[in-house]
C-alpha cells in the first residue's frame, strides 16, 4: 500500500501541514548542512499525503484545488524556507505528470502512486531524432530541486524542427538513467538540492515528451483524462503560485522570529525592553500588512483562475495577465517584510544560528527565480494593457 495515500480535504491538508512546522523547523540548520531535505523530513512528507494533494484522484492524490495548495505550502514554509520550496516544487513537477499523456502517467504512477518528479527548465542540448524517439546524447541540465528524492526526471529541451524553431520539449526519463551533480551551492534556499543532472546516451519515446507550448495554452494531453480544473490550468498566471507560496511562509516565519526575540530583549545602556521602542512596532506593523497584503494577492490569483476554469472552460487571458502580476508584486512585498525587520533586529540577528538571517536569505532567493521577476512580469501586465501584447508570453 501507498504510504500517504488517503485523498485529504482542504481542512486535513493544512492541518497535517500546521502539524509539521515545528518538525521540520527543528530540522532547518541540518537541511542547509545537507543541502538537500533530510530523508527522515521526505519520509515525514510522503506518510502525510501532502506530496500528492496535486495529484488526480484516480492514481490515489488529493487533488486540490490551487488556492488550497497555496495554503499548504505556506505553512511549510514556515518552518523550513528550503523545505517549502522543496516541497512546492515537487508538487508542481506532480502537477507536471499529469499533464503529460496517458501513456506516460501510467509508466510513473500505475505501480508507483508515490513516484516523485523533479525538473529542469534550464541547460542542456537538443535531442537527436531516431526511431521511435529521440536520443540525448551528452547534455548537462541545471536546477532540478529535490531530486535526490525523485523517482523521474523531466528536461526541457529543443526538439529540431525542419522549418521553423525549435519544438520545446519535456524529456520524461527514470531517475537512474541520469546522474547527479552535486553543485548546489546557495546562498539562500540552500537546502533545497537544486543540483545539475547529466545525461548521457539516454533514449526517450515519443510518449514521454510533452511540448511547453501545450502547457503555456493550457491543451496539454493530460486534461483529456485528468478533467479538475488545476490540469486545464496554463502555466503563465498559474505555475507562479507554486513558485511564490514560500516567500509568504518565509516571511511568516521571519515575523514570528521577530516578535519572539523582541519580547526578551533589553537595550545594553538603559536596561529598557526592545518591544517598547515605537520604530521597530512600526517596522513589525508595514511587514505584517505587507504579507497579508501577500497571501490576500496570491490567494486571489489561485482563486480567480479555478474559477474562470470552472465556469468558461478556461483561464480568461484578463486574469493570467493579472495574476502572473500579483504573484510579482507580492514577492516583492515579502522581500520588503523581510527586509524591514532584519534591519531592526540588531547585529545578533546575524548569527548562523537565527532564523531571522535564514529567513532573509531564503526570501531573497525565492526572489530571484526567473519566473518571479518584477520588472518582467508588470511590464507584461502594462504591455496588455496598451494592447502591445497579450500579456502571456513565456519569460
Amino acid at each position: 500500500m501507498a504510504h500517504g495515500s488517503e485523498a485529504l480535504t482542504p481542512a486535513e491538508a493544512t492541518a497535517r501541514a500546521r502539524a509539521l512546522i515545528p518538525v521540520i523547523a527543528e530540522r532547518a540548520l541540518k537541511t542547509e548542512a545537507l543541502r538537500r531535505l533530510p530523508d527522515e523530513t521526505f519520509t515525514d512528507l510522503a506518510d502525510s499525503a501532502l506530496m500528492r494533494i496535486t495529484q488526480p484522484r484516480r492514481f490515489g492524490g488529493s487533488e486540490l484545488d490551487l488556492a488550497d495548495v497555496f495554503d499548504v505550502i505556506n505553512l511549510l514554509s514556515q518552518g523550513c524556507g528550503s523545505t517549502g520550496w522543496t516541497y512546492s516544487l515537487i508538487i508542481a513537477h506532480g502537477w507536471f505528470v499529469a499533464l503529460f499523456g496517458e501513456r506516460a502517467q501510467q509508466e510513473v504512477w500505475g505501480s508507483n502512486p508515490d513516484a516523485i518528479l523533479s525538473t529542469c527548465f534550464s541547460g542542456g542540448c537538443p535531442p537527436d531524432a531516431v526511431d521511435g524517439g529521440l536520443h540525448i546524447r551528452d547534455g548537462r541540465w541545471r536546477f532540478s530541486t529535490g531530486v535526490h528524492h525523485a523517482d523521474w526526471v523531466a528536461l526541457l529541451a529543443p526538439v529540431r524542427q525542419e522549418d521553423g524553431p525549435p519544438d520545446m520539449r519535456f524529456l520524461l526519463i527514470p531517475k537512474d538513467e541520469i546522474e547527479i551533480v552535486e553543485d548546489w551551492r546557495a546562498a539562500g534556499l540552500a537546502g533545497t538540492g537544486s543540483c545539475s543532472v547529466e545525461a548521457r546516451d539516454v533514449f526517450v519515446p515519443h510518449h514521454r515528451t510533452l511540448r511547453l507550448q501545450d502547457l503555456l495554452n493550457g491543451t496539454a494531453p493530460g486534461s483529456a483524462v485528468n478533467d479538475g480544473p488545476m490540469y486545464r490550468l496554463p502555466l503563465v498566471g498559474t505555475w507562479q503560485v507554486f513558485l511564490t507560496a514560500p516567500a509568504v511562509g518565509i516571511a511568516r516565519a521571519a515575523m514570528a522570529a521577530w516578535i519572539e526575540r523582541t519580547k526578551s530583549r533589553l537595550r545594553p545602556a538603559t536596561g529598557a525592553p526592545r518591544a517598547a521602542d515605537p520604530i521597530g512596532l512600526v517596522r513589525l506593523g508595514g511587514a505584517a500588512a505587507r504579507i497579508e497584503a501577500a497571501e490576500t494577492l496570491i490567494r486571489r490569483a489561485a482563486e480567480s483562475v479555478t474559477s474562470d476554469v470552472r465556469a468558461l472552460g478556461a483561464a480568461a487571458p484578463a486574469t493570467l495577465a493579472r495574476s502572473r502580476r500579483d504573484n510579482a508584486f507580492s514577492v516583492g512585498l515579502c522581500v520588503e517584510a523581510v527586509e524591514d525587520l532584519f534591519r531592526g533586529a540588531g547585529a545578533s540577528a546575524l548569527d548562523e544560528n537565527s532564523p531571522l538571517q535564514r529567513n532573509w536569505r531564503d526570501v531573497h532567493a525565492v526572489a530571484q527565480h526567473v519566473a518571479n521577476s518584477l520588472d518582467m512580469n508588470l511590464r507584461a501586465w502594462g504591455e496588455r494593457a496598451v494592447g502591445l501584447s497579450d500579456g502571456l508570453r513565456f519569460g
